[in-house]
């Protein structure tokens, strides 16, 4: 990430990027409620569900392009 600051990012993509993120907890929150949750399930579901959220909008923004960039070299 460091590297992909230094390389220009606008300030707005990082900011859309853990909007994004935010979202879709709020997304996941609004689910376990709806579902009619007790107190301690909607916490449960949020809970396990922040670690692939984060982990899956990390890949597909900084590993995923890496891969591809490191494959493409391989490949020449």
């Amino acid at each position: 990430m460091k590297e992909r600051m230094n390389s220009g990012v606008s300030s707005v993509m990082i900011i859309l990027e853990k909007a994004s993120i935010l979202i879709c907890l709020l997304i996941i929150l609004a689910i376990g409620i709806a579902l009619d949750l007790p107190s301690w399930g909607v916490g449960l579901m949020f809970g396990l569900s922040i670690g692939p959220v984060i982990f899956g909008h990390y890949y597909f923004i900084y590993i995923r392009p890496l891969l591809k960039l490191q494959k493409a070299k391989v490949e020449e």
